[in-house]
């Protein structure tokens, strides 16, 4: 219980506010004490200046050495009688007493020197505490120094009081803070407590419900609209996690389905060995149709994963490119379509994958493009970048459509893109091959000329 209390936000927000305003009572407290003290101090001095003034004044009048005691026994005794404990001493140019009556506290040589090392000093003891002041005088027309003391144990005995009270009070005080500061903060965090119960209510099955935004207070209101906008996120990426899920199970149940029925069919009565050839045919390409669509979710979870690496090398692009034109160009003949490239440069990269992303965007140049018409590859060279640009006359992609065409098994218009190779991954392996080179693809589509671009950086990734 009181490790977890320790670990509440409420409890440490009281401790700390405590602990402050402690620390603000206790300096405000020493500083209490030493204005006071400083207060006495000057009081003090003015009384030990007005009876040294006074003492001054009758030593005028003296005019031998043994004239001193009947001169200022009268004077002290008056002052001690006034002000609590008022005693003298008088010493020559050599530090050796002339006069001094019994109360004095200087009573050694020793305590001489150090009160004639400063004008004010004071002289704490067990029983009584002294205030002294030295002043130069002339005393029968030789140099010599009065030593004037006060006894200051009401001082002191009220400054002791004062003291204790003082602390007292902030121990009071700090307590008093301590539990004030524990219903501060509780009554102040209460809005997350209420913010917690809201994020309660909500599980998978309503990610699209939203936090009310307070307006009492900026920081709630703050952290509840950073709340909503990853709840935003969750949603869409769980929605499509979904439509992923589906797309999935439709791509794979398609193949599937084929095997299934076509070796019911074929067992279904006794068949010729042509037949049964036939047969086998079909199912390896369907399997290949499988083996395809795992290895291509394979490559896009380890891309996900930041588990691709490529391995980069200086090479040709135009001339991979030509190489990849042989291979298309059967395919883009059967459909009277003409491949055709412009410029070159160097680029320092994966050959393999980069020739797999410019594959898959050929590939979908030939099955979405217009029969008779040419697919245009062009290079362009810059400072530190290379850039590959892909474009086919066909269908204009509505832009609704362009921002989810890197998505996994979208398809721009799935009723046109039904029967046609490949299940919706050629343009998501691609994406993640370029952004794996530090590079950047984009699409337009306007006027029947859609447009991939490419950039990737000349420097070693």
């Amino acid at each position: 219980m009181l490790r977890r209390m320790m670990h509440s936000l409420t409890f440490r927000l009281a401790v700390m506010f405590s602990a402050a305003a402690l620390l603000v009572l206790l300096l405000l407290g020493v500083a209490v004490l030493y204005a006071v003290n400083q207060h006495f101090i000057s009081q003090d001095r003015m009384m030990l200046s007005a009876q040294s003034k006074h003492l001054i004044h009758r030593l005028h009048n003296v005019t031998e050495l043994n004239q001193l005691p009947s001169t200022l026994n009268h004077v002290a005794n008056d002052a001690a009688h006034n002000e609590h404990g008022f005693s003298v001493l008088i010493v020559d140019d050599h530090n050796q007493p002339v006069y001094q009556d019994n109360n004095h506290p200087i009573t050694t040589p020793a305590m001489i020197e150090e009160a004639l090392s400063q004008q004010l000093s004071s002289r704490y003891g067990p029983q009584n505490s002294y205030r002294m002041l030295t002043q130069p005088i002339d005393l029968l027309g030789k140099p010599a120094t009065l030593i004037v003391a006060l006894n200051i144990n009401h001082h002191e005995t009220f400054l002791a009081s004062f003291r204790y009270s003082i602390w007292f009070s902030i121990a009071i005080a700090a307590l008093l803070m301590g539990l004030l500061a524990c219903l501060v903060a509780k009554k102040g965090l209460s809005p997350l407590h209420t913010l917690m119960q809201q994020t309660e209510q909500i599980t998978v099955n309503n990610l699209d419900q939203r936090i009310p935004v307070s307006q009492s207070y900026a920081e709630i209101a703050q952290l509840t609209a950073t709340y909503n906008a990853m709840l935003d996120r969750l949603h869409h990426s769980f929605q499509r996690l979904i439509g992923f899920s589906s797309d999935l199970a439709h791509e794979l149940r398609t193949p599937l389905s084929t095997l299934k029925m076509q070796n019911q069919v074929m067992l279904s009565r006794p068949r010729s060995v042509a037949e049964y050839q036939k047969a086998m045919q079909d199912n390896a390409e369907a399997l290949d149709q499988l083996t395809r669509m795992v290895t291509n979710l394979l490559f896009l979870a380890k891309s996900d994963h930041g588990l691709i690496q490529p391995e980069p090398a200086p090479f040709a692009l135009h001339d991979e490119i030509n190489q990849l034109f042989e291979f298309y160009d059967y395919l883009a003949q059967d459909k009277s379509m003409t491949l055709q490239l412009t410029g070159q440069a160097m680029l320092c990269g994966d050959k393999n994958l980069l020739r797999r992303a410019i594959s898959n965007l050929i590939a979908n140049a030939i099955n979405y493009g217009e029969a008779g018409t040419v697919i245009a590859l062009e290079i362009s060279e810059h400072t530190d970048h290379v850039l590959l640009t892909v474009k086919n006359t066909g269908d204009t992609i509505d832009e609704t459509h362009l921002p989810h065409l890197f998505e996994r098994f979208y398809r721009a218009d799935r009723v046109r893109s039904h029967g046609k190779e490949g299940v919706g991954l050629g343009l998501a392996i691609t994406a993640s091959i370029i952004a794996a080179h530090q590079g950047t693809i984009t699409v337009s589509s306007i006027h029947r000329l859609t447009c991939f671009s490419l950039t990737l950086p000349k420097h070693k990734v």
